[in-house]
């Protein structure tokens, strides 16, 4: 991993990266056009706003936490600030593009209280948005509480909103798998009990620029957190986990010994869509990888449990998934829950036959969130840290190359915890890690590469139920934009077969075409196709083809045309080649029209929707200029490769 890092530290009052004003203190991006100013009002309220080419995107907005019945955030003085520029290069294993930069100007502002006590506000501000967390100063031996945290996010009401309700599941556990309110009026919001999940995407009333609100960086000393609408006038401010959240009984709020950093409040703008698409702010914002990732790689998995449950315990089954990756060339399988309970030879048997065809197997197993003292072993695994490191030790002399661990159902702060545990331990073992049942990405990719995705959204193993499989198309066209800018998602995308659940099959109301494109359309450094093998091997010989050569890792992601809910068209490119992916979001037949890159005067053919949703159909392209138009039925698609 190489790194080239150019810092300028200065201190002083205010110098390098923040000047003074009559409004306060600004921090300017490196291209000159995103602002982030800090104010101390007449109130001696602390606040902060943002602005892009000189338009507001962030109001003044409340700063602070309440620790001790304190409110840091109110009554503060400016010590000193410091400044310095980053340009650090990395790496990445997975991902919209593998080579990143974290470029910003940070500047650290110290504040202190009329009693002296003392907190930092660090701000880092990108030509694609700002950042900023806090940092609170005390004894290293003390163990503090922060009772509340004030930070709101004040966004123009007069924009469009897709927002994504932070609620229960079906099981009653919270969980970013409920589909987002998409396109409606930021100023007639619906009000939400349990207030909202990250991130969160806005575009501005005249439509020239788009907002995304995030969270980065979890490191075991915060919760997850989400926001509701009880800041001033109803903007949003950060909330904790929910006090009822069942899981666990644990006290919501966050708890550390000092110097204590919190998660960093992520601002992500752009003059269009593709800035949103294209970010990678949130995985800059976590700290550079220390591990050996060199055996890391991104790849494709079979996935037997989305059209048949019980076939994970069956030995017979999981051989004929091994043959069938060989034969696709995909580099993994995985074997969901209960495989401890297979037949035969077992999942050590299956581990054998995959080593000696080249197929790295995947294995499920429950995080143990809720279950520390479960009679059942299996269940607690990864709860406790000798039996952890003990079960990775065993597969990982298997040849077992990951582990899908599930049901982490709570955001507070001693699950979040266990997610780095995890990876820590799993990459001593040279195991990939997939979460699911999880909490929203926030960047764990920069630190720990060997995790490949995460799912925190509502995929395939969910349409189960006609009234889902309706709203599917929508949910597709929507979550490109949103769910996926901020982390790779393991949706389990690609699935021509109706969803079976209780022995009811769901009708899927997808084109073919729309599924073969999710392929592209969705990024997962782990892409999981969950479809029966017969289903793609039933496949006519282009999709099929693909489907074999699909990469799961990318040099550089575009997004060629679309809006929220509505379509999306994305090109991503492995090597010299590019792999374009459309979907349509509506049930209505419309025709696309987009550039794609490095096409002029090159002749290619597009597989698209046939006479129907359940067949496909070709369409040849010679493009002069690089100006291409496809034509989708109501909820269909299409898809390419372009050397």
């Amino acid at each position: 991993m190489k790194l080239t890092t150019a810092i300028l530290l200065l201190s002083g009052a205010l110098l390098s990266g923040c000047r003074p004003s009559e409004q306060g203190f600004s921090a300017i991006s490196p291209d000159g056009r995103v602002k982030f100013e800090t104010q101390v009002g007449a109130d001696s309220v602390l606040r902060y706003s943002v602005s892009y080419d000189g338009k507001e995107v962030i109001s003044p907005s409340r700063l602070g936490l309440v620790r001790k019945g304190v409110d840091l955030g109110k009554g503060m003085k400016l010590k000193k600030s410091e400044s310095r520029q980053i340009d650090d290069a990395y790496t990445l294993k997975s991902g919209k593009r593998l080579e990143a930069r974290d470029r910003c100007v940070e500047t650290t502002y110290t504040f202190t209280a009329a009693d002296g006590s003392e907190f930092d506000l660090i701000v880092r501000v990108y030509d694609d948005g700002a950042a900023f967390r806090y940092r609170l100063h005390g004894d290293a031996n003390v163990c503090d509480t922060i009772d509340a945290e004030l930070t709101e996010f004040s966004v123009p009401t007069d924009g469009r909103a897709w927002i994504h309700p932070f609620d229960w599941n079906e099981r009653h556990k919270p969980s970013y798998e409920q589909y987002s309110h998409n396109n409606i009026p930021v100023n007639s919001l619906p009000d939400h009990d349990r207030g909202w999940a990250f991130p969160m995407l806005f575009q501005s009333g005249d439509s020239t620029r788009w907002t995304m609100i995030t969270e980065a960086y979890l490191d075991g000393t915060y919760p997850a957190t989400h926001v509701d609408n009880s800041g001033a006038g109803g903007c949003y401010r950060i909330r904790f986990p929910e006090p009822d959240e069942p899981i666990i009984p644990d006290d919501p709020r966050p708890v550390s010994t000092y110097p204590w950093l919190t998660p960093w409040r992520a601002i992500i703008v752009g003059d269009d869509l593709n800035d949103i698409f294209a970010t990678q702010m949130v995985s800059a914002l976590n700290p550079p990888c220390e591990i050996d990732d060199s055996w890391v790689k991104a790849g494709r998995s079979a996935w037997s449990w989305w059209y048949a449950p019980r076939s994970v315990m069956s030995y017979d089954d999981q051989i004929k998934y091994i043959d069938f990756c060989r034969d696709m060339g995909w580099e993994y399988s995985l074997i969901d829950a209960w495989w401890e309970k297979m037949d035969s030879k077992g999942m050590e048997g299956v581990a054998e036959y995959a080593a000696k065809n080249g197929v790295g197997l995947w294995l499920w197993y429950h995080s143990g969130s809720g279950r520390e003292n479960d009679e059942n072993l299996q269940n607690r695994i990864m709860a406790d840290p000798k039996l952890r490191r003990a079960e990775m030790e065993r597969i990982s002399k298997l040849g077992v190359k990951g582990i899908k661990v599930d049901f982490f159902d709570t955001d507070k702060q001693r699950i979040i915890a266990r997610y780095p545990e995890i990876l820590k331990d799993a990459a001593d073992f040279g195991l990939m890690v997939d979460f699911h049942g999880a909490t929203l990405p926030r960047g764990f990719e920069r630190t720990y590469p060997n995790l490949m995705t995460t799912e925190a959204i509502r995929g395939a193993e969910t349409l189960g139920r006609p009234e889902r499989c309706a709203k599917a198309a929508e949910h597709n066209a929507t979550v490109p934009f949103t769910r996926n800018v901020v982390g790779s998602m393991d949706y389990t995308p690609v699935t021509f077969s109706d969803k079976i659940r209780q022995g009811v099959p769901a009708a899927r109301q997808t084109s073919l075409a729309h599924q073969l494109a999710l392929a592209v359309v969705f990024e997962s450094g782990f892409q999981c196709f969950a479809d029966r093998a017969d289903a793609y091997l039933g496949l006519p010989e282009g999709p099929r083809e693909f489907l074999k050569e699909v990469p799961a890792a990318w040099d550089e992601s575009r997004l060629l045309a679309g809006y929220p809910s509505d379509y999306a068209v994305v090109a991503r490119r492995k090597g010299n080649k590019w792999y374009v992916g459309g979907i349509n979001g509506r049930n209505i037949d419309r025709l696309v029209e987009f550039n794609l890159p490095d096409v002029k005067g090159k002749s290619f053919t597009v597989m698209t929707d046939g006479d129907d949703i359940n067949s496909f159909g070709e369409q040849k392209i010679t493009s002069s200029d690089g100006a291409v138009s496809v034509r989708m039925l109501g909820n269909g698609g299409f898809a390419a490769v372009i050397e």
